[in-house]
C-alpha cells in the first residue's frame, strides 16, 4: 500500500486517493452546507431550532437572544467561507481533497474541545441537540476515515 502526502507538491486537479473518499466528500459537502445556511440564515441561527437551547427570557427590555442569534450567524459565514474553498477544491485542486478532509478533522477535533471546555447543563437545553458531542465525535470518526482512505494511493488501471 502506497501513500500520498496531504500536501502535494503541485495543486492540481489530479486526485490519486480512493474514490470513496471523493465521492463522500460531496455527501459530507451537503450536510456542511445546510449547517452553515442555517446559521448564516435561520432566524434563530438554528440554535433554538435545531441544537434545541432555550429561549431566553428578557432582561431589562433587552433580549439576550438577539446577542446569541447574531454570534451563531457569524460562525455560519465562517462556515460558508469554508464550504467555499471545499467546493474550490472538489472543482479545480482535486489533489488536495486529503487536505480538505484533514480540516474537517481538526473541525471535529476543536469542537469536541469547545464542547468539554463549555459544556451546557441539560437546563440550557429542550432535548438533546443533534451536533452534540455523540453526533460531533461519530462526525470526527468518518472524516479521520475519509481522510486515511484519502491518502492511500489507489491502483491505476
Amino acid at each position: 500500500m502506497k501513500f500520498i502526502s496531504p500536501l502535494p507538491t503541485e495543486a492540481n486537479n489530479n486526485y490519486q486517493g480512493l474514490k470513496p473518499a471523493l465521492w463522500f466528500f460531496y455527501l459530507y459537502l451537503l450536510l456542511v452546507a445546510f449547517r452553515s445556511f442555517t446559521h448564516m440564515f435561520a432566524q434563530d441561527a438554528g440554535l433554538n431550532s435545531i441544537a434545541s437551547i432555550i429561549i431566553f427570557p428578557e432582561v431589562n427590555n433587552l433580549n439576550p437572544n438577539s446577542v446569541i442569534y447574531f454570534i451563531g450567524s457569524l460562525w455560519g459565514s465562517s462556515q460558508i467561507v469554508v464550504l467555499f474553498i471545499s467546493i474550490i477544491f472538489l472543482i479545480k485542486y482535486k489533489s488536495l481533497l486529503s487536505l480538505a478532509w484533514l480540516v474537517f478533522v481538526l473541525d471535529n477535533i476543536l469542537r469536541i474541545i469547545t464542547m468539554t471546555m463549555h459544556s451546557l447543563d441539560q437546563n440550557y437545553l429542550n432535548s438533546t441537540a443533534p451536533g452534540g458531542l455523540v453526533g460531533t465525535s461519530v462526525m470526527l470518526f468518518v472524516t479521520l476515515f475519509m481522510f486515511f482512505i484519502s491518502i492511500i494511493e489507489r491502483k491505476q488501471k
